[in-house]
């Protein structure tokens, strides 16, 4: 029985290698897909300290070298540092504009951030932004625009993000930047000179929200009129993640290239305690894990963003805690197959097994 079954193991295997070794020789010639990383240590979009401190977090915990090995050696990561950036003044012609807490570090910032996602992907097939706090998503979302006008983004988020300048009851700006983006909010940013740096828009039916669970009154009223897809945390409890991520799936066009914006307080605060505005009964990391396989498995992910963690919140233990859920997140989304991977093994291995 034992020498049957060996048997069968063998032909598969074998079988296996004729396959795998076909699919190699007709792609040894192609270089390894890239990976260019953007720190973004940005924290002027809200009030609280130590989000600027993700970025340098990350890299000493082995970002660069986690997603290399997720790869198995498929895709070479290049680190492009961290974006240096000047002021922006406030435009004298919109004094509304002075409501907003540091509107010209968040211009400044994003205008560079712009510049340089555009920058990375003509060197990379894939970019990786860190942040930071979410403020940096209109920069990344709309550099991204600028380069692959046909796109797709998913937000996943316990917040819409999608406030306007005299909508904002606190006037932080990392609760704005998806109003940046639309095709049908630019009016409202009519002072922003936004046709000169990112006259590419993102359209709203293109947008979908993934986890939102604090929405302001009037970010609901935009998502109504717009009719935005917007699957709050509500729906995920109601219908479960994979019909979640089918009618996802389902809203893009299958021919855009995506971009996920993932805000680590998507996360419940018992695995993402440390996030400056962290709301109970989120996604759970295997929630949060599955969306991005998910969008992963598409081949169609060409930008990321993984922002909101703040190590200067919490304890020693939820610092870790965070750090630990943010890696997951990164490296499923760049490779990591929960089920396993044996594209790269050694098949001659198996070899000594005979009929």
């Amino acid at each position: 029985m034992l020498t049957r079954c060996a048997t069968r193991l063998a032909h598969r295997l074998q079988s296996a290698r004729r396959h795998f070794n076909s699919n190699v020789a007709s792609t040894d010639g192609d270089a390894k897909a890239r990976l260019g990383i953007i720190g973004v240590p940005f924290s002027k979009g809200q009030g609280k300290g130590g989000v600027e401190k993700a970025p340098a977090l990350l890299r000493e915990h082995g970002l660069v070298s986690l997603l290399e090995q997720v790869s198995h050696g498929n895709m070479e990561v290049h680190d492009y540092g961290d974006l240096q950036f000047d002021v922006d003044p406030i435009p004298t012609e919109a004094p509304e504009y002075s409501k907003i807490k540091n509107y010209g570090e968040f211009m400044g910032c994003n205008k560079a951030l712009i510049r340089k996602v555009q920058e990375v992907l003509q060197e990379s097939d894939q970019f990786l932004t860190i942040g930071g706090d979410h403020a940096i998503g209109f920069g990344s979302v709309a550099g991204h625009l600028q380069h692959t006008p046909n796109l797709s983004l998913v937000w996943v988020d316990a917040h819409a993000d999608i406030n306007l300048h005299n909508t904002s009851e606190s006037g932080n700006i990392h609760g704005m930047p998806v109003s940046f983006l639309l095709k049908e909010l630019r009016v409202f940013w009519q002072h922003a000179k936004l046709e000169q740096t990112a006259p590419v828009c993102l359209a709203a039916d293109q947008l979908v929200y993934i986890g939102l669970r604090d929405i302001d009154p009037y970010e609901a009223y935009i998502l109504n009129k717009l009719g935005i897809r917007a699957f709050a945390m509500d729906s995920v409890d109601k219908y479960g993640i994979s019909k979640i991520i089918e009618r996802t799936l389902d809203s893009l066009k299958p021919q855009n290239k995506i971009h996920v914006s993932f805000d680590i307080d998507a996360l419940d605060k018992t695995v993402a305690p440390s996030t400056g505005t962290a709301v109970c009964a989120g996604l759970t990391l295997r929630e949060g894990i599955s969306v991005v396989e998910a969008l992963r498995d598409t081949n169609r992910v060409q930008g990321i963003d993984l922002v909101e963690l703040n190590p200067s919140l919490g304890n020693e233990q939820d610092v870790k805690t965070t750090l630990a859920s943010s890696l997951e997140i990164l490296k499923s989304i760049c490779g990591y197959k929960r089920s396993g991977n044996f594209a790269n093994i050694k098949m001659d291995l198996f070899e000594t097994v005979e009929n």
